[in-house]
This record gives C-alpha cells, structure tokens and sequence, in this order.
C-alpha cells in the first residue's frame, strides 16, 4: 500500500504542474494545434495484421491513395512504430472531445502550432502530406501496445526485431514498391536508430532505404534518466503514466515481467551505466543506410544530446542533420521540413534526385540571436564545425567574472547547497558566434554548514550558460516541452559521478563513465569536467555571456526536475592560481576570416 501512495504522489507531482498550465492557459480545451480534413483521396486500411516470427501479430493502420489501388501502381512506403496507439486519431473519434492526441492538450507548444490532418496520430508522420505526395504511410504498435500482441518493452533490442520483422512483411506486399522509409519524431525517432542497427539479425532490413528520425534520444541513461549523473525525477513518470502505460495491452505486470520492473522503476533498479542500460543505447555505430536526422537546440534535457550523438557517430555514407531552435512538433510539421524530408526520400525510396538534395552540405545550421531572431542558417560541411576555435574563459575574483587570461591568484567562492548559486560574466568586445559543444572545467569543494558536523561527501551542481542584452537584461530562448524561457545552454554534475569515459570524451565534450562512484572526503578538492549540451548563438558587441553554478534548477520546465538529494552544507568554486577553472566556448569564425 506504501508503494502504491508513493507511486501517485510522484504522478501527480509529475502531472500535476503541467496539468496546472494547461487549465490555466486555456490549453486543455484549446489544443495549440491545427486540424485538417483528411484527403478524400485516402484509403484507410485500420488494424492489418502483421505476423512476427515469435508467432503472434503485430497491428498497423496503413494509408494508400485510392487511385493508386485502382490502378494497380505501386509506391514506396514511409514507416514508423511507437507504443502510443496508432488508433488515437481525431478521425477515428479516440481522442478527447474528437479533437487531437490529448499531448497537444497538455504539453506547451512553442514557435506557433503545428498542423496536421485528422488521421495523424502523435509525432507521427501525416498521411495527407505522404499519400498525394506518392507514397504509402504504415503506422505501427510496437509489440505489447495497443492490439499489438507480444510482449511490451521501451528502448529495447526486440523492439528492433519486430520492427524489422514488419518491414520487410511491408515490402513484400504486392502494393509497395519494395522500397521503405521511415519518419517520426521521438520515440518513432528512437525506433528508427534501433532497427536501422538492428542487432538481432545483424544489420537493417533490406528493404529499409532510409531513415528519417526527428529528435530523438539515442541513450536512455545518458540522455534522460541520469545525465551528468543527477537522477531525473519527473519526466519518466509523466512519460509512463500519461502515454506508455495507457497504451500497455495487457498489464503492467507484462512490461515488468520482460523488462524486470516498470520504467519509473529502471533507475533505482539499475543506478549505474550497466548491461541493462547499454542494451538501450542505440548502435549508431552500425547504422550505415541514409539518415537525415533532427537535432534541436532548444530539447535540453531530452532528445538535443542524442540527436547530435547519432549524426556524429552513425557510418552512413549519405547523412545530414537539420537544426533548429524552435518547437519540435512546430518544425516537424512545417512545410519546410516536409519538404526537405520529402526530397530526401524521393532520392532514395524513388530515385530522384531531381531537387539536388543530394548535393545539399551536410549539416543545415540554425544559429539565433534571441528566441524570436534568427541571426543566420547557412550550411556547413561537419558537425562540431572544423574551424572552431575553442576558447577557454577563465573564473575570476569579484565582481565575479571571466576572462581570457588565467588569475595568478588562488580564490574561492562559497554559496549554499541549498538554492545557492554564482555567476561569472564575460562582455564581448566583438561580434561572436559560439557554434558546438561547451564544456565546464572546474575545482570544487563540499563543506558543512559549520564547524564540526560531518562534512557532505557528494554534490549536484547545476549549470547554465545566460545571454545577458547591452542593458544587462537575460534573452530567452526555446526550450523543451513549451517552455519559452531557456538560456543559451545547460549541464549538470553530480560530482561523485565526475570519472570520465576517456573513448567517447573529447576535450570539447566530456562524457562521464556512469560506473563508478567517487565521493568526496572531507576538505577534498576535486576536478570536474561538465559537459553542457551542444548550441548556436550569436552574440552582439556589447553583450554578455552569463556563466550561472547552481546548487538546484536554474531553469525550470514543468515535466523535468532533477534530484538534489546530496546537495547539503556548502559549495566551494576554486579558481586561479593551481586551479584552472574555466569555461570552454565554441568560438565560431566566419568563412572569410
């Protein structure tokens, strides 16, 4: 019984806020999304059974053009497969009061609304833009969701089975092409990095030509549930409570059973980076089919490392990634976007090529200004960018600030490990462009509050890098889930957590190892490279850059909170002298210089 109050005490900490803003806002009954009328043209084939070789039946709803099945024609397919119930679409009248999935009810909408038909589920791709376009839409029950059979699980290597089990059943049929691509945002983004890898039959199915994911995380442990080694407390439990539980066929009993415990339950089961969590890491080292892949910079906390980590790591010889810092459903959803992504499956589900996407740079680089400025999008040939000066910003004495000069004198800065915090500001004297990954290298220290109790053995810092305007002002930017008042970038560290992985670290990016823990002894001053997510800004002569630690949530997002149940006594920031302390920027030199 005990178990079962903590568990609704933690969903409606976890649902409460964000259901909060939606009433308040007017959002529960005012969805910020566009519906449109499904195409009279499509053919809606709900519930078809696909068989796996296990012996039980996965569920798809496909959608065809009406005259391309008079007419006997086939077409290429684009694909996906999720856990949230292909059958929860305004057309079908499932969704509530018929309007859209209930997500664009609750989760906050940034940079507009997205529009979509009525036969378009969540983050799924829309039949009304695919079909007149010339392809087929396959939407897919992973197994154990809706009336999917099989067992459920997330983030899982049978996952990518199944995935490749249907489509190559979708590509024998005497209506497709032969040839598939796959398309969706999130967790249809994270099905696609499995099953392109798929490791149960040792590459991607044959007839999978491409694949499209859009924002997606590509490490569960790493990207969500304990970057920087601080436990994330409320986004799983919204994430199962409001939209993989519901869809579970069967009991949650099932997805226990197969997983070993419930998804709110996988950190405390497994709170350090073992075999568990690197069977849910995607092999992007093995995807070698074509991707264009989504990486925001304004999905901090969920999908924007994961984004970047596949474009970097995955061996495909034709792979672009697609910037952005606005909404994720907003872009999505855009007729640019659709564009792009559909002349990049013209190419390789239909062989043309006549749009010259295939000669389009790789990386499509969105840089702002503000929140509502972009300063520039220009195309790039790598991501991090080759020129790249990485340019170290060094902590200094009162007023706090950072320079590009090292003190010769040795300091410290105390602040509480309770809603403590410091800043440190750099003005710039030209105009700059910080493009990449920046990295937090810094002494620290935990002490008690006074003299003579025992002194902590561990912290959670919090960090965040602000744009401060000419009169001193902080400029938003997107974030995650809605939120509209982001800062240019932030990281986390638990410092216990600080060893680092020395094969996926670079000296821009420190990844931590995730298996080993190294708690601070008493007046122990210790090392700590923090990663902090990858960004596009520009800043203006006379603006500055804000350098914010923190022993708590510098930025807050409704459906993310991060634990600081280490954090007691004090914090203490050694700088100067034997103590390095800086922060590594990305400075970004223009082509001309």
């Amino acid at each position: 019984m005990n178990k079962e109050i903590a568990n609704i005490i933690r969903t409606f900490e976890a649902v409460g806020p964000i259901l909060g803003h939606a009433v308040k806002s007017g959002q529960l009954f005012n969805p910020q999304c566009e519906l449109t009328e499904p195409d009279p043209d499509i053919l809606c084939e709900y519930d078809v059974k696909i068989p796996m070789n296990e012996g039980f039946y996965v569920t798809a709803n496909i959608y065809r053009s009406k005259k391309t099945v008079e007419k006997n024609e086939k077409v290429p397919v684009v694909m996906c497969a999720h856990p949230y119930d292909n059958r929860l679409t305004p057309a079908l009248k499932k969704t509530p009061l018929g309007g859209p999935p209930q997500q664009y009810r609750l989760l906050p909408q940034a940079g507009g609304k997205p529009v979509f038909s009525k036969l378009t589920s969540w983050e799924s791709p829309d039949p009304n833009f695919w079909v007149p376009a010339g392809y087929a839409v396959v939407n897919m029950n992973l197994p154990g969701y809706a009336n999917s059979e099989g067992p459920p699980s997330a983030f899982s290597e049978h996952q990518g089975k199944c995935y490749y089990e249907a489509i190559e059943w979708i590509a024998k049929q005497p209506w497709c092409s032969g040839k598939v691509g796959l398309n969706g945002v999130s967790f249809l983004a994270i099905s696609q990095f499995h099953v392109a890898a798929c490791q149960a039959y040792g590459g991607p199915p044959p007839s999978l030509c491409c694949i499209s994911p859009w924002e997606g995380l590509t490490d569960p442990y790493r990207d969500i549930f304990c970057f920087g080694g601080v436990p994330e407390g409320l986004f799983p439990v919204f994430w199962w409570n409001t939209e993989v539980k519901p869809s579970i066929n069967g009991t949650v009993e099932d997805f226990a059973k197969f997983e070993g415990c419930i998804a709110t339950d996988y950190l405390k089961n497994h709170p350090f980076y073992d075999e568990f969590w690197k069977a849910k890491a995607a092999k992007l080292e093995e995807i070698t089919i074509p991707m264009l892949v989504c990486a925001s910079f304004s999905d901090h906390g969920l999908h924007t490392m994961g984004s970047f980590r596949a474009f970097e790591k995955a061996n495909s010889k034709h792979k672009w990634v697609y910037t952005h810092r606005t909404g994720k459903w907003v872009a999505y959803y855009s007729p640019e976007v659709q564009k792009i992504t559909k002349d990049f499956m013209d190419c390789f589900l239909k062989d043309d090529t006549s749009s010259g996407f295939l000669d389009m740079p790789p990386v499509r680089l969105e840089v702002r200004s503000s929140r509502d400025n972009i300063h520039e999008v220009r195309h790039e040939n790598e991501w991090p960018l080759a020129r790249t000066q990485y340019t170290k910003l060094y902590l200094g004495e009162q007023p706090q600030s950072l320079s590009l000069e090292k003190p010769e004198k040795q300091m410290e800065l105390v602040y509480p490990a309770k809603k403590g915090r410091a800043l440190f500001n750099f003005k710039f004297t030209e105009n700059t462009e910080l493009s990449g990954y920046m990295k937090l290298r810094i002494w620290v220290e935990a002490r008690p509050e006074k003299t003579g109790e025992i002194s902590p053995d561990d912290m959670a810092m919090f960090i965040a890098v602000n744009k401060l305007d000419q009169d001193g002002k902080t400029v938003c930017f997107h974030g995650s889930a809605g939120n509209i008042e982001d800062m240019v970038t932030r990281g986390y560290c638990k410092v216990s957590r600080r060893e680092l992985d020395p094969v996926e670290s670079t000296e821009w990016h420190p990844v931590q190892k995730g298996t080993s823990e190294q708690k601070l002894k008493a007046g122990e001053i210790v090392l700590v490279d923090i990663e902090i997510y990858p960004s596009s800004t520009f800043f203006s002569i006379g603006e500055t850059l804000q350098l914010i630690i923190a022993s708590d949530e510098i930025i807050r997002s409704p459906i993310f909170k991060k634990s600081v149940d280490c954090n007691i006594g004090k914090h203490v920031i050694h700088f100067g002298g034997r103590h390095d302390s800086f922060l590594l920027v990305p400075k970004v030199q223009s082509r001309e210089a």
